[in-house]
């Protein structure tokens, strides 16, 4: 095997109502430390520049999962959805596919009143049919978020995009990174720059942190499985149905 072989693709998901803003400048910051090592390309989307309805409730992704299920049965995971699973026909489907082809994840959002801004809430209903049929599985991620006051909300933000991150099967091998927009985390404007988060020496590093460790998990998840696959070996259960 090659490096090349090792190369991992990294998307980065950035969910604020303000494009180029402080949240998507920390996201961009992530990527470029995560493309510096040379083993990884990046690309970032943001979701306002696409179309995402809220999710309706309808059961659909679960019952088509369960329906691939009945065929090949219960031990198979992934779950061999083979298309867009989900009713919505919006911009959901470009989304998914970006997710599916990716390697790992870094999503970023900012902090409202102590959690995540609707935007992004809805895309991760959205990315409901991921929890079901674990096509996310062996793929890593970690969140990033922004704040305008230090201590004013963004664990709990982080904590809820990590729980999110784990419900659709990726792997999460970082706590994140948080960083404060404001002087020293007091609110108080930086007005000698657009971007005020690259002024928080704290938040940066620990951005710095979170970017090089989702790298290289990365790149070691890839690793491995090329290394399994050469030695035969797959992770299969032993084919346990339910009771009829």
């Amino acid at each position: 095997m090659h490096a090349a072989d090792f190369k991992v693709k990294i998307l980065g998901i950035v969910g604020t109502p303000i494009k180029d803003g402080n949240c998507q400048y920390l996201l961009e910051q992530a990527l470029q430390v995560a493309e510096s090592g040379g083993q990884a390309t990046t690309e970032l989307i943001h979701l306002k520049d696409y179309r995402i309805e809220y999710c309706i409730g309808c059961e659909m992704c679960l019952r088509r999962v369960h329906k691939v299920q009945k065929e090949v049965g219960y031990h198979v995971v992934p779950v061999p959805v083979e298309e867009y699973n989900c009713s919505i026909k919006d911009d959901m489907r470009v989304i998914h596919e970006k997710m599916l082809d990716a390697d790992a994840i870094l999503l970023a959002a900012p902090v409202y009143i102590a959690t995540i801004p609707g935007q992004v809430k809805t895309f991760i209903d959205r990315c409901r049919t991921f929890v079901h049929d674990f096509r996310l599985r062996g793929k890593v991620a970690a969140p990033l978020t922004v704040a305008f006051y230090r201590n004013a909300g963004e664990d709990t933000a982080l904590q809820t995009m990590t729980l999110s991150l784990l419900a659709m099967g990726l792997t999460q091998v970082s706590f994140g990174a948080s960083a404060v927009s404001t002087r020293e985390g007091m609110g108080i404007p930086i007005r000698e720059t657009r971007f005020a988060v690259k002024e928080d020496l704290v938040g940066m590093t620990m951005m710095n942190m979170a970017a090089t460790q989702v790298v290289q998990a990365a790149v070691q998840m890839k690793a491995g499985k090329l290394a399994l696959e050469e030695a035969g070996i797959t992770f299969q259960t032993a084919g346990w149905a339910p009771p009829q």
